[in-house]
């Protein structure tokens, strides 16, 4: 009915109503068609914007989850990583402990060494200064001993020269007296001598 009511109204127009109307028909289609294509573009745009907002979301919870997995196994990682470091720690910290006990013990015996070290020195050196002192004392008796005992010595030498000295002057002053007179006896027997030998010569002269 609707195609035979079309034909008979085509029909009963004139070629420039028909032209006219069936440019309007035309035009009447393209603009259903172009609305149609925009309704489905308009369709598929926001169906692609919510894709893409589903999309957005999706990998946003996916990264979410991802980020915690990777969260877990940092944390799972620190963890072990800490509990290494503290063994570490805990370790060194003994061996420390117990190296400064050793050398507090090391200490204490040193300490105990050179304390006993420093008494027998003491005492070393309180006896032999014990016997340096008697000996300086000794000395000092026998200096002195020798002292008075070379006093003495000396007074009785020294009196022993002065009358050496004296006796030797004496001596000294006779001898001298004694060749003066030999001398003076020696120049008069002389002096006699040449006076006997000028008379004599005298005498050869007169005769």
């Amino acid at each position: 009915m609707p195609k035979k009511a079309k034909v008979n109204k085509l029909a009963r127009m004139s070629d420039e109503e028909r032209a006219r109307y069936l440019q309007h028909r035309a035009d009447v289609e393209e603009e259903a068609r172009r609305r149609k294509r925009e309704l489905i573009a308009r369709f598929i745009k926001n169906k692609l914007d919510k894709e893409q907002a589903y999309s957005r979301i999706n990998t946003a919870k996916l990264n979410q989850a991802w980020r915690y997995i990777l969260r877990r196994v940092k944390c799972k990682q620190m963890a072990l990583d800490i509990q290494g470091a503290m063994s570490g720690f805990n370790f060194m910290v003994e061996r420390k402990d117990r190296l400064l006990t050793s050398l507090l013990r090391a200490v204490d015996d040193s300490d105990d060494q050179h304390r006993r070290a420093f008494q027998a020195h003491t005492e070393n050196l309180s006896y032999f200064l014990s016997i340096g002192t008697q000996r300086l004392d000794k000395l000092q008796n026998e200096y002195e001993l020798q002292k008075n005992i070379l006093l003495e010595s000396w007074d009785k030498e020294e009196l022993d020269k002065v009358d050496g000295q004296e006796r030797a002057e004496f001596k000294l002053t006779l001898i001298t007296y004694i060749q003066d007179r030999e001398f003076q006896a020696c120049k008069k027997e002389k002096d006699l001598n040449q006076a006997t030998l000028k008379n004599d010569v005298r005498l050869e002269t007169y005769r």
